[in-house]
């Protein structure tokens, strides 16, 4: 049940994030034609209310992962209790957050320094930004219930509530910036249709949960409160450490490079937060099961499930990560012009932060899954003063790339030693070496995959448009291709496979 309930979830998931991630892709060069300035302006808003959303504390996580066990156990007080917990302590964090972005929009013109005073005046900017915090504010309606749906392993509704308010988003915002160029109207619609996204989950909650009552006047023991809190603490520490990697470089960027080089810079990281997106559904629909699982299971059936994952979770940025190197020249080129081409050192670069961030991603998923947030998180707020410490010194000397290079350095210094550590040492209680070896076994074949696939490449000289599809094709076939011939006797290839046949099976049937 818990993988059929994954693979449902991923499909799902999968599928809207594919949708989701087309919308951008056509808004981008639209958006573009008011300037790169006004991509650049996106970014850095998105990006600071984003910092300042911090203060949530990952408080969504950690309720979630105390639901694991009295969903399973189909204890209604207990979920009551929690979610009446998570919806009074939003309501807190939401008021704060509203306090900060006020104070931080009075000083955004600053944060933005190098932009048309004439064109986007001091109030335009601020206004701007506080519907941007809005936006923000907006996705805490009915946070509590979105958290039951994706404990109670139904992640799949929350997708396409999500997908269909955002297909509805992108139409409106496509009709803004054509028919009225109004970035305005474009910003206002974003507002709408995330209201109406959690509009829809409260809906769909009161249909699946009236068991549930929200008005219980019993409160969750002071011994379990202390324990979330301190959890929730040292998840604030984490959330640091990873804002720092993506708003803090933006920042950065903007306030040393100008909002034209982060409007240039936004295509990429458009592409490669599209995809993590696209992974992180795989990875959010697996995460209850596993929840699940470390309530039942014993470590040693943990942990052999967890090397499957971890599989999977190669196979998939090796293939994204090839294919990414190969591919995002051209598409750029077609997608948004020649003035936003960047070099090959910049291009190699991009490639590697985006495989090394996205190979954290099997380990963050058991750390959150088993709630285990607490023994590295000194080590979150160590990663943190690195990556902006190296961003500081970095991007004057080397400009973009700095950034980028400190990124990578910081990645690698802390979260790529640290958290394997801690989840073998108390979860899977194992020797963390086999972890690394494998971590390089996986790395020295995607740098195989990267070359060989590259160098095919190049060996067609064509148009634009051709040269894309040919590299898109050699990227699925290459690739594949040299994973299968490694690693197709492994226990974690031959288990996948079978997943894949049983999906296909099941899909002729319907049929």
């Amino acid at each position: 049940m818990r993988t059929k309930n994954s693979i449902i979830n991923s499909l799902v998931g999968l599928g809207s994030y594919v949708i989701l991630l087309l919308g951008p892709l056509v808004l981008s060069p639209v958006v573009a034609s008011l300037g790169s300035e006004v991509l650049g302006i996106q970014k850095t808003f998105m990006d600071t209310v984003a910092l300042l959303n911090i203060i949530e504390l990952g408080i969504s996580f950690g309720v979630i992962y105390k639901l694991y066990k009295p969903i399973a156990e189909n204890d209604t007080e207990k979920i009551s209790i929690l979610l009446n917990f998570y919806k009074n302590t939003f309501k807190v964090i939401a008021l704060v957050l509203l306090v900060l972005g006020l104070l931080t929009a009075i000083s955004i013109p600053q944060i933005v320094p190098e932009h048309d005073s004439n064109r986007f005046s001091d109030k335009w900017l601020s206004t701007m930004f506080i519907l941007y915090l809005a936006d923000t504010l907006a996705t805490y309606l009915f946070g509590h219930k979105r958290a039951m749906l994706i404990a109670d392993q139904r992640n799949y509704l929350v997708s396409i509530c999500r997908t269909s308010c955002q297909v509805l988003m992108y139409i409106l915002q496509l009709v803004s910036i054509v028919c009225f160029r109004s970035f305005e109207m474009y910003v206002v619609s974003r507002l709408v249709c995330t209201l109406l996204d959690s509009i829809f989950v409260h809906v769909i909650y009161k249909v699946k949960y009236k068991n549930i009552d929200l008005k219980i006047k019993k409160k969750l023991e002071k011994t379990e409160r202390n324990d979330l809190f301190k959890n929730l603490g040292a998840l604030f520490y984490h959330k640091i450490g990873y804002q720092s990697l993506a708003s803090g470089s933006t920042l950065i960027i903007t306030s040393n490079l100008g909002e034209s080089i982060t409007g240039l810079y936004y295509p990429y990281t458009l592409i490669t937060n599209g995809l993590m997106s696209v992974t992180d559904q795989v990875f959010n629909a697996i995460l209850t099961s596993f929840g699940n699982l470390m309530v039942k299971a014993t470590k040693g059936e943990i942990f052999n499930v967890y090397k499957k994952i971890f599989f999977l979770n190669y196979a998939m940025y090796s293939f994204f990560s090839v294919s990414l190197f190969c591919l995002i020249g051209p598409f750029i080129q077609l997608w948004m012009g020649e003035t936003f081409l960047f070099p090959k050192a910049t291009i190699v670069l991009i490639t590697i932060n985006f495989y090394t961030f996205g190979m954290r991603k099997s380990i963050t998923m058991v750390k959150n899954s088993a709630g285990l947030y607490r023994p590295d998180r000194y080590f979150a707020l160590l990663e943190a003063v690195i990556n902006l410490g190296l961003a500081f010194l970095l991007v004057g000397k080397l400009g973009l790339n700095g950034v980028i290079i400190a990124n990578i350095l910081s990645s690698m210094v802390i979260p790529f030693w640290t958290q394997p550590y801690v989840v073998y040492k108390n979860i899977f209680n194992r020797s963390v070496t086999s972890y690394y070896r494998k971590h390089v076994l996986y790395a020295v074949t995607t740098l195989i995959s990267c070359i060989f696939t590259y160098y095919i490449c190049s060996l067609f000289e064509v148009e634009s448009f051709l040269k894309l599809v040919i590299n898109a094709m050699i990227c699925v076939v290459v690739p594949n291709v040299i994973n299968i011939f490694i690693f197709y006797k492994t226990e974690e290839f031959k288990y996948l496979l079978g997943i894949a046949k049983n999906i296909f099976k099941q899909f002729r049937m319907r049929k």
